[in-house]
């Protein structure tokens, strides 16, 4: 049993219909089981009524481009007569196309920047002014041959051809509202963005592959970038550990060059011993002999003159008043380091201390002896010494 759908033919008077060629449908049933295939079939289709204002565009459009056609062959012909006097005539012709091509691609670039006012008028005035440029071609070629009425009208056909143009890309021209103007314009921006991030990313992409791939000057690269890395984090690490930082030096004059030795921190730089001063404050003592304090690095100490007798002599020793050397502290320094932390600390357990980091050298008589003077001198600073003139 074969079962053929009826193709309904509806008709209403005044329209237009025509016959079209479908594949529809067909079930044979056997048995009970259906079998279906497609057959050709035709079919009359009612067509909708004719849109005449898509016909006259369509016929415009088609005018505009017979137009354009004949004038770009007519410049042509023109500029290449005119040019082949001193151009071979092949080059000569060639270059006649340039005109027409100029106001034309200008037309059409202000046309797609419609929307931007500021875009469009500056494709408006290339347009125009490529437009005179041609016509002015045409009538000269027309002037050296005497006939210039001739040339003043093949320029016509230039003018003709863009004014067609005009009037065909004004039938889409929308004056929008600047509120909407503003919108689309920030839309192209937001999507003129994510179009240029992807090109720079795509060439970096491809500069990397290009670095993966090998070489003597990136792999030389990638080794100086690695040691670089690792220097750094090594003195990161280092700071971080000892919480001390690089030594500064300072020049003195008539004295090598030395890096300033770190005061404990906190302390203010012992002055010279031609400006008395007193004691820091006490802060709070421990019980037992403090071991030797941390040393950190704080900016050089100011340079003074260095003082006269033996405490001068000492300190000139100890690497001058106002710079000291790099290394362990000198004796004089140790003692003043231990008396900021412990200024009420015992003689004898001074001594221990300062002979625990620098020794005693051999004569325990004679550096304990120093060691007390020392003190004295630190607690009590003597006077400063003035200079007596003699008169004449």
């Amino acid at each position: 049993m074969t079962e053929t759908p009826e193709t309904p033919q509806h008709w209403q008077p005044g329209t237009r219909r025509k016959k079209v060629r479908i594949q529809r449908a067909e079930t044979t049933i056997i048995d009970g089981r259906p079998s279906t295939r497609m057959v050709p079939d035709e079919v009359w289709v009612t067509l909708p009524p004719r849109d005449w204002d898509e016909i006259i565009r369509r016929g415009v459009t088609g005018v505009a481009i017979a137009v354009t056609v004949l004038a770009a062959a007519g410049t042509t012909a023109s500029v290449g007569g005119l040019l082949s006097r001193m151009l071979h005539p092949g080059v000569a012709y060639a270059v006649g196309v340039v005109f027409t091509s100029s106001w034309l691609a200008c037309l059409g670039v202000e046309h797609i920047e419609r929307v931007d006012a500021g875009r469009a008028q500056r494709a408006r005035i290339g347009g125009w002014a490529a437009l005179i440029i041609s016509m002015g071609a045409v009538i000269t070629y027309g002037h050296t041959l005497d006939l210039l009425p001739a040339g003043v009208v093949g320029s016509c056909l230039d003018l003709l051809a863009k004014g067609l143009w005009f009037l065909v890309m004004g039938l889409d021209a929308v004056n929008l509202d600047p509120g909407v103007a503003h919108w689309v314009a920030e839309e192209e921006q937001h999507m003129a963005g994510r179009f240029l991030l992807g090109t720079r990313l795509a060439r970096l992409n491809r500069r990397a592959v290009q670095m993966r791939a090998g070489g003597p000057e990136f792999e030389a690269a990638e080794a100086i970038l690695a040691q670089a890395s690792g220097h750094q984090a090594q003195q990161l690490s280092a700071a971080d550990t000892s919480g001390q930082a690089a030594p500064v030096s300072a020049p003195v004059s008539g004295q090598p060059q030395a890096p300033a030795q770190a005061p404990v921190s906190g302390h203010v730089p012992d002055p010279s011993p031609t400006t008395p001063s007193a004691p820091a404050p006490p802060t709070s003592p421990p019980a037992a002999p403090v071991p030797p304090p941390a040393v950190p690095t704080p900016p050089a100490p100011p340079v003074t003159p260095a003082g006269t007798g033996a405490s001068g002599s000492s300190e000139q020793q100890d690497g001058g008043p106002g710079l000291r050397p790099v290394g362990p502290p000198s004796k004089a320094q140790t003692i003043r380091d231990v008396l900021v932390a412990d200024p009420k600390i015992s003689d004898a357990d001074l001594i221990e201390h300062v002979k625990a980091v620098h020794g005693d050298g051999g004569d325990a008589a004679k550096f304990a002896d120093t060691v007390t003077r020392t003190r004295r001198r630190i607690e009590n600073p003597s006077a400063p010494r003035t200079k007596k003139t003699r008169s004449a």
